[in-house]
């Protein structure tokens, strides 16, 4: 993912990014760093509308380990965590289709170019302002943060993101990115290496999207 940003990996390895790997009978409090994570509380900014508004039917019913069972099977951060289901492409498991690892790590990345390019981390923001105001990702998961702006965007960087559907639109491809999100698109193009595909990736370019 790197390989064109020596400068931004070097961070990663100073502050002490590392990876971990969940089985597929382990959650994400299984992770002994991850062990005593509480939910979120209504007001918390990384939810969703849709969850902060049915909040007292859903997550406030749930305990900890629950609600982190069902919010993912992986976590971004300076210790990013990954599910190896996914990672495998087994058929039938959630989220099946797309990389989530490189969601997450990506957060990581986007973490590290705030202090080593501070510039490139406030275009992103406008671009994601912009792509608000133009309605580009409406509805979805990418429109929550800036973060998941830039995480989701970089899946399909990669090519490994399910599909983006709105109305007779599709966005699943590197080349379909470009066309819908170019602000995006042409600041990531500064960041990650340019043939668009992570070997190891089992979804790059999946028929499942």
């Amino acid at each position: 993912m790197l390989s064109e940003r020596r400068d931004v990996r070097d961070a990663l390895i100073w502050a002490g990014a590392r990876v971990g790997i969940m089985a597929i009978d382990e959650t994400t409090t299984d992770i002994p760093e991850q062990r005593d994570w509480k939910k979120p509380a209504p007001d918390d900014p990384r939810l969703t509308p849709d969850e902060r508004r049915n909040y007292a039917n859903t997550i406030d019913k749930m305990t900890a380990r629950e609600y982190w069972a069902q919010r993912a099977r992986g976590m971004g951060g300076l210790y990013t965590t990954g599910a190896v289901e996914n990672l495998m492409g087994v058929p039938g498991t959630r989220y099946y289709g797309g990389n989530i690892l490189v969601h997450e790590f990506s957060h990581n990345i986007f973490n590290a170019l705030r202090t080593v390019d501070p510039d490139l981390v406030a275009r992103v923001e406008k671009a994601y302002f912009h792509a608000r105001e133009k309605g580009l990702w409406a509805r979805s998961y990418m429109e929550n943060t800036v973060d998941e702006y830039w995480a989701e965007g970089t899946r399909f960087w990669f090519n490994t993101n399910t599909a983006y559907s709105h109305g007779a639109l599709t966005v699943a491809t590197s080349d379909e990115f470009e066309a819908h999100d170019p602000e995006l698109y042409n600041i990531m193009a500064e960041v990650y290496r340019h043939d668009h595909h992570i070997l190891a990736d089992v979804f790059y370019r999946h028929s499942a999207k």
